[in-house]
Order: C-alpha cells, then structure tokens, then sequence
C-alpha cells in the first residue's frame, strides 16, 4: 500500500508526484492513456506537429518559472510576446477588442462607445455572464463581440452562465482606452493574463511532460483507466484487473466521471451532482500547408456565426519546429454539448470549419498537404448557478472521504498550467502537514470508514 494514489498524469498529476518526491512521501501514480500528459500531449506526423489545441505556458509565478528550470530547463523555451486577433465586420482588429475598435464601421464603434457610457453601473452583483458584460462593457461591446464570442466557445446560454470565471481572463477597459483605441492601431503591450507566453523551442508541449516524468522517482503506471472507487476500503479498482490499496487519493479526473465511480457509503449520495456538472467538448482541426499564410498571429478570434470555429491559431507562427521547411500549418477549434449534438451533427461541422478556413486563408485543397483531426471529450466547465452554490460542498465531501480531487477538471474550474502546477504543490503540501499531525499509530492502523478525514 502506498501513502498516495495520484489518478491521472497530466500536469497537475505530474506536480503532485513531483512534490511528493521533494517530501519524500511515498506513492504511486497510474494513467488511462498510454502515456502521460492528459491534454498535454503533441501529435507527431509528417513532420508535422500538433498540439490538442494551443496550450501556452503564461508564467508569473517564481516557484512555477523554478518548477519549469529545474525540470526541463528555461533555456529550452522561446518567450514569445502574443499577437492576437479578432475577425468580424470583415476587419482583422487587435485583441483586446474592448480596446480596438480602429477600422470597425463607424455604426459598431458607435454603439460600443454609446453602450460602454450607458452600460447597467447599478448591477451591483451580476449572477450571469450575460448581466456581468452589461455592467462592464455595456449592450455595444455585448452585441458586437462578448456574447457571440462566448456563445461560440462555450455552446451555452450565457444566461445561464455564472461570471464567477472571469477574474483575471477578461482584460478591463476605460472610456479613453476606448477613444484611443477607435483612432489608433498600435498594440497595447502587457495587456491581459497573456500578453506573454512560454513555448518550448523543439518537441511541442508535450515536451515538458517528458521532461518532467523523468524527474519522478516513481514509474506511471499507464493504461490502468479506474472503474470503482471504494473510499471506505480505501480500495482503487481498473479495468485491467488491477485493484490498489491507499491512505489517500488524488485525483485529477473530471470530477463527473469521478462522483460516476465512487462506491460511496450509504450516508453520501453522489449520483444527483453527476448530472448537474456541465461542460462542453472541443474539436481541434488541425491542417498543414505547403505555402506560406501571410498573417503574422498567434491566434484569431472569430465571433460571428458565419465561421464554425471560434479561433483559428498559427502553429508556423508559435514555433518554426513545429513544421517542416517552408510549410505552415494552422489548427480551429468549435465546441458543443455532447448530449446536445448527435455525431453526424459533429462531423458535419468538421467538414464546414475545414472549408471555412480554406475560405479565410484564400487557399485551397492542393495546398494543404495534411488534415488531423483531435477530439476533446472535456473541455471547457460550464460556470453555471448550479456549480457556485454546490461545487465547494461536493469538493468537502470528497475530502471527508480522503480524496482530493483537484485540477481544472477535478477541481471544476477555468486555469492555466500555471495553477494546475500550484494545484498540485498545494495538494502535496497539505498532505506533508497532515502525515506530520498523524501519530504513529494511526499512520500504522487507521480505523476504515467511519473516520475517514481522521487520517489526511
């Protein structure tokens, strides 16, 4: 029996492990995949290669950047300054919008900067996305790029969706950023969360996972997808047959499908919160080109419904490494409800967004040389009401029962790779904390069941 079971080897999995070895707390790691990384993983083709999405390495944090040197090392990243985009009206304006109107039509400046004057200021607590833009941005600004942009990319009625995501992802304006903005072009540097970004310089993002899974003192147990969880005998059964004892568990699976596979005891009912947790699925469209795209993005942001994608990202632009000699290569991304949309309705909208960047691009089929197509089960977690009053409550339970669940698909939440390390530096320290107020006896024998948070 180890002290620790970690469920799941992607980032925030990997730091886990990573600062349980620092404790010298003992534990074992296993992985549904066949290898480690999560979403995290880059796919290698014809010399091509392809993230599953963009995944940028936005890094503020000194023991994150001290994580990334001693694991992998800072001279193996290139640090790149984000050129980002928005598309609509027929112009390409710089992001953020809410700062850029330059070379919109006069009448959507207009009203941007009439909606921002008379935005609802008298909304003292907004309980929807949708009255949250009102408050800051005003009904221009909505209409004209907040709401069909995050239409797009969460697939879900935005009011219905909680603003408590927002934070740091959605930069502030002001009435003279706007003004500015309508008569000047120049990009404004250092704004948003991202204005800068981390990309390692060979290997795509995956890159760093290797680096950092040969740090760990202990194998991944990969291929091992958990089926049953029996927290009152501490008890983690495979697919494969395999079933391991723990003191205590981490997980980092989507909490859906963990709250689907606990054998809880007879006093916690899990099954009403299944249902209740929403989130969307992405697919990423990757195609590689044998002739150069004349745009010098990052990434673009397409909020109007005529395109299926909700972004279009430059993977020639992010790294050269990332495809052969004198090629390109692009990915889009459009997401859905799975239980909304049947697989037809699916592969109908790969089919249009294919076409549909062939058509923005202005290139056609003799020049992409490759087409990969990824698919994200989980992507982005739906904010929604029923999560701000019930998610803390279900995260205790778990807890109570010996089981940190936590990650931004554990834990229920919009994060960056950043805090997915933080999630699990956090988790191992806590676990320090409490085998140091364990006495000995109990570490040794520790009653099953019924005092299930006496231990961790």
């Amino acid at each position: 029996m180890a002290d620790v079971i970690i469920l799941g080897a992607g980032l925030t999995g990997l730091s886990a492990a990573y600062h349980l070895d620092a404790h010298g707390i003992q534990y074992r790691i296993f992985e549904k995949s066949d290898r480690a990384g999560g979403l995290l993983k880059s796919v290698k083709t014809d010399g091509y290669t392809f993230d599953h999405t963009g995944h940028f390495l936005h890094v503020n944090d000194d023991g994150f950047k001290a994580f990334l040197d001693n694991t992998i090392g800072l001279a193996s990243f290139d640090v790149i300054q984000r050129q980002s985009a928005i598309f609509s009206h027929n112009t390409l304006t710089e992001y953020p919008f809410q700062m850029n109107l330059h070379g919109l039509p006069t009448q959507v400046i207009a009203e941007c900067i009439e909606g921002f004057v008379k935005r609802h200021t008298r909304i003292r607590s907004p309980q929807t996305f949708y009255d949250w833009v009102l408050k800051h941005f005003g009904s221009g600004f909505g209409k004209h790029f907040f709401f069909s942009y995050n239409k797009k990319i969460l697939s879900y009625d935005l009011k219905k969706v909680h603003p408590a995501w927002t934070g740091r992802f959605v930069p502030s304006t002001t009435l003279n950023n706007i003004i500015e903005g309508c008569f000047d072009k120049t990009t404004r540097p250092g704004v948003g969360y991202n204005s800068s970004f981390f990309y390692p310089k060979r290997g795509g993002i995956e890159s760093i996972i290797t680096s950092i899974t040969s740090k760990l003192a202990q194998p991944i147990q990969t291929q091992h997808d958990v089926c049953a969880i029996d927290p009152t005998a501490r008890i983690v059964y495979f697919s494969n047959g395999h079933q391991e004892s723990y003191k205590t568990l981490i997980s980092t699976l989507p909490l859906d499908r963990l709250l689907a596979i606990i054998k809880a005891p007879a006093q916690v009912n899990f099954a009403p919160a299944i249902g209740k947790l929403v989130h969307n699925s992405v697919v990423n469209i990757n195609m590689g080109f044998n002739t150069p795209i004349p745009l010098n993005k990052h990434w673009i942001y397409f909020p109007e419904k005529a395109f299926p994608f909700y972004r279009l990202g430059f993977w020639h632009n992010v790294s050269t490494s990332l495809v052969p000699a004198n090629h390109t290569a692009v990915y889009g991304e459009f997401s859905y409800i799975a239980s909304r949309t049947n697989p037809d309705r699916v592969k109908r909208l790969i089919d249009q967004a294919s076409s549909k960047t062939l058509a923005f691009l202005q290139l056609n089929h003799q020049h992409k040389t490759i087409e990969k197509v990824l698919h994200l089960d989980h992507a982005y977690v739906i904010y929604d009401t029923w999560r701000e009053k019930h998610l803390q409550s279900l995260l205790d339970r778990l807890q109570a029962l010996n089981i940190h669940s936590i990650g931004r698909y554990g834990a229920w939440k919009y994060s960056s790779m950043q805090e997915a390390y933080q999630d699990g530096k956090a988790v191992a320290a806590l676990i320090k904390t409490r085998l140091e107020r364990t006495p000995p006896r109990a570490q040794k024998g520790a009653r099953r069941g019924r005092d299930a948070a006496a231990f961790l």
